[in-house]
């Protein structure tokens, strides 16, 4: 089978490689789809080196069609499923509070373990979700970053009535914002790229655009209060230090993106204003469940964020162009091309 292997910093090949057999609790599938996301750039940059093996298939933002499953699974040969990328010890105190994704021991497929970036992979049955035939394949392949934001929004406990200030509108934040949306919220959006932006509006959102002061806009926004929710999504160290100059007393700053280095925030602000400020990093099967009804309803559309899809030998070419920025949001790698 073709599979893309990570090289090191800035290289990807692709080859040839064994189709996986699946052990006894595992489902062996045919990957249709797999986006590219913001982990996966981080570890084309080299930042993710210690998790990552040299030789490593990534991806974990995939759609595909099961070819075997155990038999008390549930699934069958011909099933469309998403999986939930997560590998968890079932015994660590967090498994223990219900939090498995944050398991002490985590892997995750497609990072330390194996991913989709092949023709074929192998997952704990159990890990699988089935998709509504309604969903055309790259819509599909929208289910775990829509997770993502359902358990970010989840976690800022946002309401009907709240404001949300979103930094960044790339996939993960326009997801978070239409699903803040979705739960009755008004929402802005914060965003520098002029493609994003114009994106983000299409799809009927507020945005602050680089012409526009960010505190100012909010004061005027909310009638001097700041806002409910905020949440980073850029990675950028200069929204981090601004996201806690927006939110209101006993307001929320919810941390999505991944700094790869320390970075100053203003704690001032979360002193003076009793902020609460939290991580919110992968999702719990109830996000996956609640993904697959937004994205089946159209409730969230998740169609207007696919850029274009590419074969899996142009992965190298394509994590360069994601990583310039410029006119794209996601990208997915096709396996059936």
């Amino acid at each position: 089978m073709r599979a893309a292997f990570y090289q090191g910093s800035r290289t990807f090949t692709t080859g040839e490689a064994p189709v996986p057999k699946p052990g006894p609790d595992e489902a062996l599938l045919r990957v249709r789809r797999v986006g590219i996301c913001g982990t996966d750039l981080h570890i084309f940059q080299g930042h993710l080196d210690h998790r990552v093996p040299k030789g490593g298939v990534i991806g974990h933002e995939a759609f595909a069609e099961v070819v075997e499953a155990p038999a008390a699974s549930g699934f069958r040969a011909g099933d469309r499923v998403v999986f939930e990328p997560l590998w968890f010890c079932g015994t660590c105190r967090a498994c223990r509070m219900g939090a498995s994704f944050l398991c002490y021991a985590l892997k995750i497929i497609g990072v330390e373990l194996p991913g989709g970036m092949r023709e074929y992979c192998t997952v704990p049955a159990a890990r699988l979700l089935k998709v509504p035939a309604t969903l055309a394949d790259d819509h599909a392949a929208m289910i775990e970053p829509l997770a993502v934001a359902t358990h970010d929004v989840r976690r800022a406990q946002v309401q009907a009535g709240d404001t949300a200030l979103v930094f960044g509108g790339g996939p993960i934040g326009a997801l978070i914002a239409l699903v803040a949306r979705t739960r009755g919220a008004r929402v802005a959006v914060v965003e520098v790229n002029p493609f994003r932006i114009g994106l983000v509006e299409a799809l009927g959102l507020e945005t602050v655009g680089p012409d526009i002061d960010v505190v100012r806009f909010t004061n005027d926004w909310t009638g001097g209060t700041g806002v409910d929710v905020a949440f980073e999504v850029t990675g950028n160290p200069a929204a981090a230090r601004l996201v806690t100059d927006v939110v209101r007393v006993w307001g929320t700053v919810s941390i999505v993106a991944i700094h790869a280095e320390p970075i100053p925030v203003n704690l001032y602000q979360m002193f003076a204003r009793e902020l609460v400020m939290h991580g919110s990093r992968l999702y719990a099967r109830e996000d996956w469940e609640e993904a697959i009804r937004l994205a089946a309803s159209g409730s969230v559309p998740v169609a207007p964020l696919v850029s274009r899809t590419i074969p899996l030998e142009e992965l190298q070419r394509g994590m360069e162009q994601a990583l310039a920025g410029g006119p794209v949001m996601k990208v997915l790698v096709d396996l059936t091309s």
